[in-house]
């Protein structure tokens, strides 16, 4: 019988004990530039606030020359598996078109699947890094002209603005501290060609 009270007692403990870690702690997703996520289990870095959200859907600039637009939509990722951290962030689609003929185009059914990284076969990233008041930071690649992803890498700054229509503004910077230097797998050098699209534009909200 006391075997038996000690097995009943051991499993209440492991049920509690699971039930814990199954609890998610919710912080704002701001916290991540001050938190450690390996001293924040469990934890879910939701936009609270809205600060994602506001970029949700289709902007497009249109300068006659430049045509760009683009769609950001929001998930729920995983930060760190290990500690079960999870967090917001913001993905895209977008074309650009220079003088009317196509330079990128990810909306169409070429495109890969955004886990692996690749638009039209060619490696690009644009997606949410951190939030910090009215400014969202983006990493930022564009589709490389061979088949190896490019050399230059670079930051995204995005200040969402009120208005009717609401807009964004657009400030590209290239971090030349971080550029890849080393051959993909395939040995193909990295494109060390510029980024094309304009680094500094004001995007209207497609209505």
């Amino acid at each position: 019988m006391k075997s038996l009270k000690i097995k009943i007692w051991f499993l209440v403990l492991m049920l509690v004990a699971i039930s814990v870690k199954a609890q998610e702690n919710i912080k704002p997703i701001e916290a991540l530039l001050r938190d450690n996520t390996t001293e924040n289990p469990n934890t879910y870095y939701k936009d609270t606030n809205n600060k994602l959200q506001n970029l949700v859907g289709t902007w497009i600039y249109d300068s006659g020359t430049d045509y760009f637009k683009i769609t950001f939509y929001k998930e729920k990722v995983i930060e760190n598996e290990y500690e079960n951290v999870y967090e917001d962030k913001l993905f895209t689609k977008f074309l650009y078109k220079k003088n009317g003929k196509v330079i990128y185009d990810n909306y169409g059914t070429n495109s890969y699947p955004r886990e692996q990284g690749l638009i039209n076969t060619k490696p690009s990233r644009i997606q949410s890094a951190f939030v910090k008041n009215m400014k969202i930071g983006f990493i930022y690649s564009e589709p490389s002209t061979n088949d190896c992803h490019r050399r230059k890498v670079g930051s995204l700054d995005v200040i969402y603005s009120n208005g009717n229509p609401p807009k964004l503004s657009w400030k590209r910077t290239t971090a030349t501290g971080y550029f890849r230097t080393r051959p993909c797998s395939n040995g193909v050098e990295p494109d060390d060609s510029d980024f094309v699209i304009p680094e500094d534009m004001i995007l209207t909200k497609s209505l």
